[in-house]
């Protein structure tokens, strides 16, 4: 990190305060106060917060868009946050078999067709019962054996993100966004807030004393305590389309040696909603999503014990609302909303890349005193852009899902779709080209409903195309592999990573 300061000019924004005991506060602490290098003062409220889920998912893009833009090496903060990697969603009974979803989850070009679109022709000719995931990805092979993504030397052999302790990743980002950043932070309560004439924000009112600042960001989590709790901006939901309202957590001790580590996320479907588990070495993170009109707290609770194995019903579960929805406006005079005080859909989908991305523009566009609304529009616009991304991706899965039926599952699936989402169904029924904003949704689709798509009629004035395709399968197999022989167990770099090599083992040197 450059710690070079430069001065402010007048007129300038010189103070911010963040709101919130959060993840994503912190984040946003440390980044703008490490961007800003100096010029702003930056203070955290750290308001009491207890975290949704237990260990928190982040995508592949993290470390450039800001550990390296902290200076923070990517071992060091794996170590402290006891980390591990997520090289995919594995997705369980949404399906009539399970399939990985990778975390590039584009399948490779050929010649200007993605490669399962070739996967759907020989799939239509009888040429392959390979699933599209095994054809089309290398990582399908290597998540089923529990490799490492990286190489005992540390080099990556494929794209990964991680899985981390929510709380320790939380204290940590927050003693570096105090010890090399030079945030400033206060902990207690908000009680209310001061605007003057013109409806700005001066002051926010808390258990120890005023706050006061140019420039405000809400990150309180679900709660929205400052945008739409203390200056009313409202909320719009999703209840329309998304059914599930309430989701419970909890972590679960695993012994990771004989069992090994699984390098991704796994969401299964439960006939009362479904699960996700991200392991951690020697426990993982789990939960239920579920719609509280249909099954009690008791009934979903039963419903995740059997789901994970235990034998008796959890008693140390974090019950949280989930409230699907965004509000009106992320950025609001001079008060700006990120994560989940912005918009929710459900816990699979990627907060943070949202979050980091708008915090770039942020910090691209930081306003003086006297511009502070003239970026809203703008940030607005891609605020609301990432919410309808993920609003689609979340409701494509209940709409497609194959392998689950119940009340929960059939009423979901009667919730009208977007518009897009619509048109993108339509598009790969009838085998229409891939554009770089459907790509997530077709990929999900190609896994989900492999009977129902076509392949584009195009490919058939495209034989060389079809040709070099099955060259490009072919390379993939043969990745697969090598891949399976090189790359190491995961609990196997984890272990070293984390300090656990056992004594006398001297085929794991240090990183």
């Amino acid at each position: 990190m450059d710690t070079n300061t430069a001065e402010a000019a007048p007129g300038d924004i010189r103070k911010a305060v963040i709101v919130g005991g959060t993840l994503t506060a912190w984040i946003a602490a440390a980044r703008l106060a490490s961007a800003c290098r100096g010029t702003v003062r930056v203070t955290v409220l750290e308001t009491p917060h207890r975290p949704a889920s237990r260990v928190t998912a982040l995508a592949p893009t993290v470390q450039r868009d800001l550990f390296d833009r902290l200076g923070i090496s990517e071992n060091e903060w794996m170590h402290a946050s006891s980390a591990s990697f997520s090289a995919a969603v594995k997705y369980v009974n949404w399906g009539e078999h399970h399939f990985y979803i990778p975390q590039d989850g584009t399948p490779p070009d050929c010649e200007g067709f993605p490669l399962s679109d070739f996967w759907l022709l020989r799939r239509r000719t009888g040429r392959t019962v390979e699933p599209a995931d095994h054809a089309c990805f290398r990582e399908p092979p290597l998540m089923d054996a529990r490799k490492s993504p990286r190489w005992l030397d540390g080099r990556a052999a494929i794209a990964y993100g991680w899985h981390a302790d929510t709380a320790m990743l939380t204290h940590f980002l927050r003693r570096k966004a105090m010890e090399t950043c030079g945030v400033r932070m206060v902990t207690g309560e908000l009680l209310g807030a001061h605007r003057d004439a013109s409806g700005m924000l001066t002051a926010v009112h808390t258990t120890r004393g005023d706050l006061t600042a140019d420039f405000f960001l809400d990150c309180t989590g679900h709660e929205s305590g400052l945008l739409a709790g203390l200056l009313g901006e409202p909320f719009l939901s999703a209840a329309d389309r998304l059914l599930a309202d309430s989701m419970m957590s909890l972590t679960v001790p695993h012994d990771s040696g004989p069992h090994g580590v699984e390098p991704y996320t796994t969401a299964t479907a439960l006939a009362h909603g479904w699960t996700w588990r991200r392991p951690l070495l020697g426990r993982y993170g789990a939960g239920l999503v579920y719609a509280s009109a249909l099954t009690t707290p008791d009934e979903a609770a039963r419903s995740l014990r059997r789901a994970l194995g235990l034998p008796r019903d959890p008693t140390e579960l974090t019950h949280t609302p989930l409230r699907a929805g965004r509000t009106r406006r992320a950025w609001v005079k001079n008060c700006v909303a990120l994560g989940a005080a912005a918009w929710s859909t459900d816990p699979l989908a990627d907060d943070q890349r949202a979050t980091l991305d708008l915090l770039d523009r942020l910090i691209r566009d930081l306003p003086s005193l006297g511009t502070r609304e003239v970026p809203a529009p703008r940030f607005n616009r891609a605020a609301a852009a990432h919410y309808r991304d993920a609003l689609d991706l979340a409701q494509l899965r209940y709409a497609a899902s194959q392998g689950t039926d119940g009340p929960f599952w059939t009423q979901q699936r009667t919730l009208p779709l977007s518009d897009a989402l619509h048109e993108t169904v339509e598009a790969h029924r009838a085998g229409l080209s891939v554009t770089p904003a459907e790509a997530p949704l077709r990929a999900l689709l190609t896994a989900l409903t492999p009977h129902t798509a076509s392949p584009p009629p195009a490919l058939s004035h495209h034989p060389h195309a079809v040709r070099t395709a099955e060259d490009h399968f072919t390379r993939i197999k043969r990745q697969q592999r090598i891949l399976l022989e090189t790359l190491p167990p995961a609990h196997t770099y984890l272990d070293r990573l984390h300090g656990r090599i056992p004594q006398g083992d001297d085929s794991l040197a240090a990183v």
